[in-house]
């Protein structure tokens, strides 16, 4: 498989759909990817199983706050100078890379990074959506160390962290991340290929493609369509008339009210936003948390709407979709549970009949 000049519009637009309103700005990445791929020729997407087990596989992405993400202009240099530091670290080449999240912007660097590089990018990833940390990835629960990891402005300001663990090259990175200017690439977790087919989830890229081929063929009735697609389920069409959204500690934190009154009987859906978009409320009643994608499409053109871009007075439709089965286990959810972002809540998967308990809004 490759990704071209044909298919990288419906790649960026599935990475959007499971950014869950995450992994950074989808049109900025799409549009330097596309100008690589025109300079250089198309990606090479690799299956796993095909990887030489003995291969350097180099996870990356950017990481910082994503509202700083949008202001960013990428030079293209920072996966050439990602590889030189791995290469140095582990005393030889990277031979592919791939996306620690296949989500909005984090999809669509790795394709740019590796057009200019000429390497080819894994068929997987860390995440199989957008979480905020770096030790939310499923090479942390496979037991891969995240360092040394390498993080990069692009213009020659390079760091290089050793660290204890996993959580502490979390908050590490996200300091020096600020110090970068906010915002900066990173390469981490960085792994032989035989390590990947078992630690990484697989298919991801093509998962992405898929879903944003079959969401460019559509011309109305996106949410049922996507539900549809995913074995999803929609929670709800309406307008948004309720929108508070706070930057702080490298996270957009808020929440958003969708309301449908077109019936006698008013629905509202309350999404509580970190970065993504983490817990579906109606009425008090919790109907989807994370791990599960909680996507929102804007109801006039169908296409993804990131926790940045809400805004008041849209018309969106809100998606459940099924995270990747790497979460649903006790040792996911440790990582990813609504209580690991400070919800008090059980999992409640987005696709299940709605008889979750209430919840205050504060919850």
């Amino acid at each position: 498989m490759q990704l071209t000049a044909a298919n990288i519009d419906a790649y960026a637009l599935g990475c959007a759909v499971l950014g869950a309103g995450g992994g950074g700005d989808t049109p900025i990445g799409l549009a330097m990817a596309r100008l690589a791929i025109d300079a250089t020729g198309p990606v090479e997407v690799l299956d796993p199983q095909a990887v030489d087990p003995g291969a350097l596989v180099m996870p990356c992405g950017l990481i910082g706050s994503p509202t700083v993400a949008q202001e960013r202009i990428w030079s293209g240099q920072e996966g050439g100078r990602l590889a030189n530091a791995v290469a140095v670290l582990h005393d030889r080449p990277v031979d592919t890379l791939m996306c620690y999240e296949i989500a909005g912007a984090n999809g669509l660097l790795p394709v740019l990074w590796g057009a200019r590089l000429g390497l080819p990018l894994l068929d997987a990833d860390g995440m199989g959506r957008a979480f905020p940390e770096m030790q939310q990835q499923a090479m942390h629960i496979a037991g891969v160390s995240a360092g040394p990891l390498v993080l990069t402005d692009g213009r020659r300001n390079d760091i290089v962290l050793h660290t204890a663990d996993n959580h502490d090259a979390e908050r590490l990175a996200r300091s020096c991340a600020s110090a970068l200017g906010g915002v900066c690439a990173g390469a981490l977790y960085v792994m032989t290929g035989a390590r990947s087919r078992t630690a990484a989830i697989s298919g991801s890229v093509s998962r992405a493609l898929s879903v944003g081929t079959a969401m460019q063929q559509r011309r109305r009735g996106w949410p049922a369509a996507l539900a549809a697609l995913t074995d999803g389920r929609v929670l709800l069409e309406g307008r948004i008339i309720e929108l508070e959204r706070n930057g702080g500690a490298g996270f957009t934190r808020g929440h958003a009210v969708v309301e449908r009154g077109e019936t006698t009987t008013a629905r509202r859906l309350r999404l509580e936003l970190q970065n993504e978009v983490l817990v579906a409320l109606e009425d008090g009643a919790v109907v989807a948390t994370v791990p599960d994608i909680i996507a929102v499409l804007g109801l006039e053109d169908g296409r993804p709407v990131d926790t940045e871009r809400l805004h008041y007075g849209q018309r969106v439709g809100v998606v459940a979709i099924p995270a990747p089965s790497v979460w649903s286990g006790p040792a996911g959810l440790a990582v990813v549970g609504p209580r690991s972002f400070g919800y008090d809540l059980d999992p409640v998967p987005g696709t299940a009949p709605t008889s979750a308990a209430r919840v205050g809004h504060g919850a």
